[in-house]
């Protein structure tokens, strides 16, 4: 789903404690977001703006007759007046420090992630100012895709697998993510009206004097800010849009996932490979949700795919339209189960590798590049994490409710023998592999991928990718097998009668391969998570009554003002009451009638 909605028609407004400003370029921070950072120092918030590249001119270069060391000493100098002129607490030269070329960024990501990193928890902000993935300058591109990365490290404990403190939400689970424009516009779902500070954010600008020089940045500044105000009541006579995140909205969606969110058409790269990547996609009576999941199968990177559709006794699907893979067809005269389903498409599948696609969930266009790649050398299952997103029907059809990433965990057989995390989209498999395991369980109505995913795991140790690339999908309120909810090939497991029956069956099979000294280290893993997750309970209720507590300081502030200026206009009906009773009023009313009988 992307964003193309209308703009927003009411201006709205920002709270925050303390701020993290990420500027690819000097100049950036005025340009995309200067009137709110004046707001935001007005409020009292703590504000560090971060410069991500040296200054030294990039592709234009330096002025003629200055070196780029000098001229990325001027930028410098400028930026630290501009930041006085906005309120900014602390300036940090990141790209100077660290020498990120102005102009390529790109090539420094990966120490870039590593510098947003270490900013997100020195300062521990609660909201990140960011350039939108839409920009058509490759280094705000690059500073969008390094908070991602960052925000995925930190999900995970750090870059070093250090777990989180017990001060800090893994994730970043309240942490405000709000993107902002310079040099293109994109679907803003906050307008926050700065008239009252254009007068603020030039003053800012006329420090960049280096800049305005070369070009007339501040008119198109302004001039963004005139055109975003249109949809606003008429007082508004200029705004700055953005487009608000969740920490989460990073850990949940692939980069060309969170693109596409944000109403852009990520640039995809297509690798062509000989190694043949066969997806099994198992449907019935689902025509809807089957050509959505064919949809983000035909979007793959990855570009060596066959696609082995398996219909189990449904009404013949049809094909789609343009679909650029070859599809191969297995008809089910019958229902006959989600392991027969899975079964067959194996037997029809000609490709080295094997996964797998059922008709309600969706694949990310990097998904198979990025498994295919870790299938080297003794890697025979790899496996990435998949987003659960919960969606709710409503007058206009299915919306998105919730989304959450409950089943990202590094391989871990012992627990695997206790229940199943891994989400079998997410995994892909060599055919070796999987004719060592052996085929599915054709007496299990479900649980059969989990029973797969044991016997898999006895030659095969499993590599995971923490990074999100699949989506789990739940449809409330639709109707099991049929075209609008429920789940594939007749309803989640959790759903049956003897859900717990067959749990055991699958437990009672491989009982004799989790001796007690892997029972308890199972036990001891799964306890220390759940401590560490009480641990990040804790801190988000502890950052949740902080941010009521801004509200309400807010609200407070707001009050007063509020009855400030009521005794001022009652100070001042007193004023006029008063100057009635003197002579001039006498002489103004005086003046008044003569000119209304002439």
């Amino acid at each position: 789903m992307t964003r193309r909605e209308g703009p927003p028609t009411v201006p709205g407004s920002v709270l925050a404690r303390r701020v993290l400003v990420l500027a690819p370029h000097y100049d950036d921070e005025v340009l995309g977001c200067g009137g709110l950072l004046l707001q935001l120092a007005a409020g009292g918030a703590e504000i560090v703006c971060a410069f991500l590249s040296d200054g030294s001119g990039g592709v234009e270069g330096p002025p003629e007759g200055m070196s780029g060391g000098d001229y990325s000493a001027l930028r410098r100098a400028e930026s630290e007046a501009a930041a006085a002129a906005l309120g900014i607490a602390r300036v940090e030269h990141v790209g100077y420090r660290r020498g990120f070329p102005d102009g390529g960024l790109v090539s420094s990501m990966g120490a870039l992630t590593g510098q947003i990193e270490a900013l997100l928890e020195a300062g521990r902000p609660d909201l990140v100012l960011v350039p939108s993935p839409l920009e058509v300058t490759t280094d705000h591109q690059a500073t969008f895709r390094s908070l991602h990365e960052a925000l995925i490290a930190r999900r995970r404990g750090g870059a070093d697998g250090s777990e989180p403190s017990d001060d800090s939400s893994p994730g970043d689970l309240l942490l405000r993510v709000l993107c902002y424009e310079v040099n293109h516009p994109f679907y803003p779902d906050l307008l926050v009206d700065v008239t009252a500070e254009v007068e603020g954010i030039a003053a800012a600008m006329a420090h960049y004097r280096s800049q305005q020089e070369r070009h007339d940045y501040l008119d198109s500044c302004l001039g963004l800010r005139r055109f975003r105000a249109h949809s606003l009541p008429r007082e508004s006579g200029s705004a700055e849009g953005y487009c608000q995140l969740k920490a989460s909205d990073f850990t949940t969606r692939s980069p060309a996932q969170l693109i596409a969110h944000l109403g852009g058409v990520p640039a995809l790269v297509e690798v062509d490979s000989p190694r043949r990547v066969s997806i099994v996609v198992r449907t019935y009576n689902r025509p809807r949700r089957l050509a959505e999941a064919l949809q983000s199968l035909a979007r793959s990177t990855y570009r060596n795919v066959e696609a082995v559709l398996v219909n189990d006794g449904g009404r013949p699907p049809e094909a789609p339209e343009g679909f650029p893979f070859p599809l191969v067809r297995v008809e089910h005269e019958s229902n006959r189960g989600r392991a027969a389903a899975a079964q067959s498409g194996v037997e029809a599948a000609t490709g080295e590798c094997i996964g797998f696609l059922d008709d309600d969930d969706l694949l990310a266009p990097e998904h198979l590049e990025s498994l295919t790649s870790m299938l080297r050398g003794d890697v025979d299952v790899a496996y990435s994490d998949a987003a659960v997103v919960t969606y709710e029907p409503t007058a206009a059809g299915y919306r998105e409710s919730s989304r959450g990433l409950p089943y990202s965990r590094d391989f871990d057989r012992g627990i695997l023998l206790l229940d199943n995390y891994i989400p079998f989209h997410t995994v892909l498999m060599t055919r070796d592999a999987l004719e060592k395991a052996g085929p599915f369980d054709l007496g299990l109505p479900a649980f059969e991928d989990w029973d797969l995913l044991i016997r898999l795991s006895r030659s095969s140790p499993f590599v995971h990718l923490a990074r999100t690339t699949c989506e789990y999908r739940h449809f409330l309120g639709g109707a099991g097998g049929g075209s609008s909810g429920g789940h594939a090939l007749g309803g989640a497991a959790s759903e049956r009668h003897d859900f717990e029956a067959l749990k055991a069956r699958v437990l009672a099979k491989y009982a004799d391969e989790l001796d007690a000294e892997s029972l308890a280290g199972a036990v001891t893993r799964m306890r220390r998570e759940a401590v560490l997750a009480a641990a990040a309970a804790r801190s988000m209720l502890r950052k949740t009554q902080a941010e009521l507590e801004l509200v309400q300081a807010s609200n407070r502030a707001r009050g007063a003002e509020v009855e400030r200026l009521h005794l001022r206009e009652r100070d001042l009906m007193a004023e006029i009451e008063k100057m009635k009773t003197t002579r001039a009023w006498r002489l103004h009313e005086t003046l008044q009638s003569w000119r209304g009988s002439g």
